[in-house]
């Protein structure tokens, strides 16, 4: 068995923790910014689309951690009425729908059967639609026999969508009808969605097998109507449309985009040159490396170009380096399969050209950093993990190599990357890639576990309560051979999952301090600045003050340690907790003196206010509120601080 198996006591710290405090504190800013813009784009991504990126649906409302037992699991959220305004004004018809209509006029429940990104979910809102006025999405992992019924509301129409869900791999009519008595009282309706691998042959009179409008006509008619009032042609504007919409999610992103375009005096032409799939397609071509298909080294370099996007090239070719040779184990059985020698010097310039870097002024090539075009890189990446899918273990590889670098930014490129394709195939990634990090003893890949995760439920949102499943049991696995688990759920915390519900989080936090005061202490510390960092900042000091009071033996430390750290964010020049201060003095004062009061102070929380005083930063009113505080000032004549 190798270092990285098992469960091991002792764990590998973070390699940047060698580095000094300012450059440590930069390189945890810039991973702060590159994981804001992942984030946002894969939010703009999602909203633009509807729903998510890889086919679910968007998810309203607050999201929740759930790491209590006994919460409750079923979730009920209204659909937006932007969504229902567009089913309305702009479905179109499909037989599908007519047949749902039919058996929800008869039955108070349906079962829709169909492929992801084909118009599933939108056909059967429309079919509720038809009958109710109010519609609900529901979120649980449970059969609708253990609906909560107290939640259902008369003439109602609820849409389930249990893809991928362990109990509906083989439909049964108990767990299906469950519901069927209180939905039949209350002349409500639901419509239950299901993928093409559940067994229905126990309930086939109740499923209805969906069938994809057309593409076009999805296009025409969210034209037609979105163009009302402006006058215009529509058979024109659809001729001049050089390539027909491959779904009906494309059909109406790319209605969206043209109707906003011409409304504003724009040109159809402009709107498909902008279009996503060309993206796609162009970056097909590009690995397909038409010009010399059994080129593997240009490959892996347009590769490596896509993950470490924004990185210099001496990053990206030592990256495509490796994973080169990786894909010629995979391809050498091919005659025509060749390693070439990579892209760098003069062959850099053109290979660069080739994808369309955004080039920026003449720099050396050693220090250029490769940028390809906003779209590009992601485009490259989806079209990899679709198409080449006898290398998904080898880039899979590759990537867990790259998140074992000494630079924690080439870690989270290539954690992102990771969690991307485990947007699409979670099982497959999370088993023979993400798992292996969480079992490691290296901090570094506890942290790559937490910012795969993190990527995956930014693409993926319909993945939230799967991702949050792990954080439960990982936080439950309180045994000294779980401490591999316990310090990924730590990292976990301080992304977007723990974002989403500081205050759990900080519990969460607390407990695991309390059991391994020493091993996670650093990790606590650094989740809890992240939590702070993220925006959450009173509810932070809040627990802190909390942590503070009640157990200070424990927790005395790692609060000074924690206010040390807090004390170095800014927004702008000025320090997040001075803008606190202003709105909430007694919070901060409280805090601050219950730290510098206590024997488990040390020197570093007097020197975050030195460092304040010595740049320059006014805080007058929190001083005087510290030195009013007689059992500090002594302290604060030593520091300099009066």
């Amino acid at each position: 068995m190798s270092d990285e198996e098992g469960e091991p006591e002792e764990l590998e710290s973070l390699p940047e923790r060698d580095q000094s405090p300012s450059e440590l504190r930069r390189l945890q800013e810039q991973v702060r910014e590159f994981r804001r813009v992942f984030n946002d784009q894969a939010r703009s991504r999602n909203t633009a689309h509807g729903g998510d990126a890889f086919g679910g649906d968007k998810v309203t409302g607050d999201k929740y951690i759930y790491m209590a037992k006994g919460k409750d699991s079923w979730q009920l959220y209204p659909v937006p009425p932007e969504r229902l305004d567009d089913i309305r004004l702009r479905f179109a018809g499909t037989a599908s729908k007519e047949t749902l209509i039919h058996r929800l006029d008869n039955e108070p429940v349906a079962v829709l059967q169909g492929l992801p990104g084909t118009g599933r979910t939108t056909t059967a809102l429309a079919a509720l639609a038809h009958r109710c006025r109010e519609l609900r999405m529901i979120r649980s992992t449970e059969p609708p026999i253990r609906l909560d019924k107290g939640k259902l509301s008369p003439g109602h129409g609820y849409l389930y969508n249990v893809s991928g869900q362990s109990w509906a791999k083989r439909l049964t009519e108990g767990d299906v009808l469950g519901c069927w008595d209180t939905l039949k009282e209350l002349d409500a309706r639901m419509v239950i969605v299901v993928g093409p691998d559940s067994d229905k042959s126990e309930v086939s009179e109740l499923v209805t097998d969906h069938q994809r409008p057309d593409p076009r006509d999805v296009l025409a008619r969210q034209l037609s109507q979105r163009l009302a009032g402006v006058p215009h042609d529509l058979t024109e504007i659809l001729g001049r449309i050089p390539e027909a919409p491959t779904s009906p999610r494309d059909a109406k992103d790319l209605a969206v985009r043209l109707a906003s375009a011409l409304r504003s005096g724009g040109s159809v032409e402009d709107v498909c040159t902008d279009r996503p799939d060309p993206w796609r397609h162009e970056a097909r071509a590009v690995l397909h490396q038409e010009d010399d298909q059994s080129d593997l080294g240009r490959r892996a370099f347009v590769i490596a170009g896509a993950v470490l996007n924004e990185q210099p090239t001496v990053q990206v070719c030592r990256a495509a380096y490796d994973l080169a040779g990786r894909l010629f184990e995979v391809e050498k059985q091919k005659e025509d399969a060749k390693l070439g020698m990579l892209p760098f010097a003069a062959m850099l310039d053109d290979w660069l050209q080739h994808a369309r870097e955004q080039l920026s002024p003449i720099v050396q090539d050693l220090d250029r950093r490769l940028s390809f075009r906003a779209k590009f890189a992601p485009a490259v990446l989806d079209a990899l993990w679709l198409d080449y899918v006898v290398a998904h273990q080898t880039l899979l590889d590759w990537l867990s190599q790259l998140a074992r670098d000494n630079d924690p930014l080439v870690r989270l490129k290539a954690a992102q990357t990771v969690g991307r394709f485990a947007a699409y195939d979670f099982d497959f990634v999370y088993e023979h890639c993400i798992a292996g990090w969480v079992a490691s003893r290296r901090e570094a890949l506890h942290m790559a576990a937490a910012w795969a995760l993190e990527a995956v439920i930014a693409e993926c949102p319909q993945r939230h309560d799967r991702v949050a499943g792990l954080l439960r049991m990982w936080l439950q696995q309180a045994r000294p051979e779980g401490i591999a688990r316990q310090s990924t759920a730590v990292r976990l915390l301080g992304t977007l999952l723990g974002e989403q519900a500081a205050g759990q989080a900080m519990e969460a936090l607390r407990s695991i301090a309390r059991r391994h005061p020493h091993v996670l202490k650093l990790a606590v510390r650094d989740t809890v600045v992240e939590l702070c960092a993220s925006g959450s900042t009173r509810v932070v000091l809040s627990h802190l003050r909390g942590w503070a009071r009640s157990e200070p033996r424990e927790l005395g430390g790692l609060v000074a340690a924690c206010l040390t750290k807090i004390a170095q964010l800014t927004n702008g020049e000025r320090p997040r907790i001075l803008a606190l201060h202003e709105e909430d003095p007694v919070l901060v004062r409280e805090l601050w003196c219950q730290v510098l009061l206590s024997r488990y102070c040390g020197q570093d929380p007097w020197n975050a206010l030195r460092d304040w005083a010595k740049d320059g930063i006014r805080f007058d009113a929190l001083r005087d509120d510290l030195y009013a505080e007689p059992g500090l000032r002594p302290r604060m004549r030593f520091y300099g601080l009066l």
